[in-house]
Order: structure tokens, then C-alpha cells, then sequence
């Protein structure tokens, strides 16, 4: 297998979600902006990390996490976690909760 899009979406989504609670992603600090163009999405955010722009597909939403939290997976296949939605300024609340699926 070489990629995620490999998987069912069973083990896609409980993977992200191990990798999440792991903690091998970039954690999400504040949306910026996000664009929308003819097949892609364009993130601008704040990490812990620094900032930082990523694509995801239109097709491809952010998903809750068990235990809490949400993953987004770029088109590069990197996963951006919001640990505690709640806790984001209005503007990325606002921002996120328009593309959960």
C-alpha cells in the first residue's frame, strides 16, 4: 500500500485518528483564510509549529476524532489536528465548522 486513499475509509479514519492522538501532526492553533478554487481548498493557518498554507481536496473534509479533536489531511497526505475546537478564537471556529463533514 502507498497511500491512505488505499484504505477503506474505516481504517483511513481510525489511523488519522492514531496518528492524531500520537501526536505526529501539526497542531492547529487559529485559521487564517481559506480559499476555495476550481478542485482544491487552500488552508492558511497558525500552528504550534508556525505558520503555515496547505491544500486539501474539495472532497476531503475535516473529521472528528475519537476522544476529541478534528483532522485535516492535506493533499501531500501531512494531518493538521484542532485539538480543542472550542478553545479557537470565533473567526476559526467559524472557518472550521463550515467544512466538518
Amino acid at each position: 500500500m502507498e497511500t491512505l486513499d488505499e484504505l477503506s475509509v474505516e481504517s483511513r479514519r481510525a489511523l488519522e485518528a492514531a496518528v492524531a492522538e500520537a501526536g505526529f501532526v501539526l497542531e492547529v492553533t487559529r485559521i487564517l483564510d481559506v480559499e476555495e478554487e476550481v478542485e482544491i481548498r487552500t488552508w492558511k493557518v497558525e500552528t504550534r509549529q508556525g505558520g503555515r498554507r496547505f491544500q486539501t481536496r474539495l472532497d476531503d473534509w475535516p473529521m472528528e476524532v475519537p476522544r476529541g479533536g478534528i483532522v485535516i489531511r492535506d493533499v501531500a497526505g501531512d494531518l493538521y489536528h484542532v485539538a480543542d475546537p472550542a478553545a479557537l478564537d470565533d473567526r476559526s471556529r467559524r472557518w472550521l465548522w463550515a467544512f466538518v463533514d
